[in-house]
């Protein structure tokens, strides 16, 4: 007979029971009054999940301090349980014990036994699925701000850092300074060796920039042949800015040999420090400004800092762009 079958019903409660006890997938059942609602019951994984001890928690309201779940959600939620009866799979972030906070999906069903309403929840913790999401996204984002080339940020992050980076130093006594770089003679090497030539060209002079400047100095590639560099500057070490820049631009553009050729690739390089009435557009537009009188040297490199021609020990641009060792 079919009724031999079933379990009697003292071994089924028992049996589900367990599986609520042992389950790994932390579960709870409270009381359901939304402003009073307490802990009836939560399994070990519950406790787990939560950081809590059943003895701190029992029978106490869901909304008091510490408790776990504080969400400004949750009156939603109850009259989602209260009109339909339930809910799946709602975003909630758990508060662990240490105030850490923790993403999961909970899943929820009212029912009645002998008069009295419950709430037994099933919670999923999500935050390994959300921290590999939040790596994900920023490795786009971090591949939308960087040079593929060059391995340097890109325009788009540099238009954001200098933003950044002007409105902060008008709260400090820092200097802000610019470089803007545009590269003699890239083109001739294009035109002999190639484009493969070229482009390692361009990645040896972002390498030598990196090897040139300050961990903290932004170095950017902002065009096909044109690359930023912006400083941070103390204002005792102010002073020393144009020495530096120079000694940087001589060690950048040194020839470069590639293939059995040397490169003579060089730069026309403009620099300016922010001025208190700077926008960053108009700091931008100065360094540009002085890169291209510094294109006017003719000399293969060159560089106008603040206005004036710093004398290199450079030869001028007739020299060939490559040849032959």
């Amino acid at each position: 007979m079919e009724d031999e079958d079933i379990l009697p019903p003292e071994v089924l409660a028992s049996m589900l029971m367990r599986m609520f006890e042992h389950a790994p997938i932390a579960m709870s059942i409270t009381t359901s009054d939304t402003k009073t609602s307490s802990y009836a019951k939560v399994n070990d994984a519950y406790l787990k999940l939560t950081g809590l001890k059943w003895e701190n928690i029992r029978g106490k309201k869901l909304t008091s301090e510490g408790a776990a779940i504080d969400n400004p959600a949750r009156d939603r939620r109850h009259r989602m349980l209260a009109e339909e009866g339930s809910y799946e799979l709602e975003e909630v972030d758990i508060t662990y014990a240490d105030g850490t906070i923790i993403p999961t999906l909970i899943s929820a069903q009212r029912t009645v036994v002998d008069g009295v309403s419950f709430d037994v929840e099933v919670i999923v913790d999500v935050s390994a699925r959300v921290r590999q999401q939040r790596e994900i996204e920023n490795a786009l984002k971090a591949s939308a701000r960087t040079d593929a080339l060059s391995g340097l940020p890109n325009r788009a992050c540099f238009d954001e850092v200098v933003t950044e980076s002007v409105a902060r130093s008008m709260l400090n006594d820092r200097k802000l300074a610019l470089a803007f770089i545009d590269l003699n003679g890239f083109k001739a090497v294009n035109d002999t060796l190639g484009h493969a030539a070229g482009d390692e060209v361009l990645r040896t002079i972002a390498s030598r920039l990196r090897e040139s400047f300050r961990a903290t100095d932004f170095i950017a590639r902002v065009g096909g042949d044109e690359f930023v560099v912006l400083l941070d500057v103390d204002l005792k070490l102010a002073g020393d800015i144009q020495q530096n820049l120079q000694d940087a631009m001589e060690r950048v553009f040194k020839p470069i040999p590639i293939e059995g050729h040397v490169t003579y690739t060089g730069a026309a390089v403009g620099v300016t420090f922010l001025r208190p009435d700077d926008t960053p557009a108009s700091f931008i537009k100065r360094a540009d400004e002085y890169m291209y009188i510094a294109k006017t040297t003719e000399q293969r490199v060159a560089v106008v800092c603040f206005g004036q021609i710093m004398e290199m020990h450079e030869t001028p641009m007739h020299r060939p762009s490559a040849t032959r060792r």
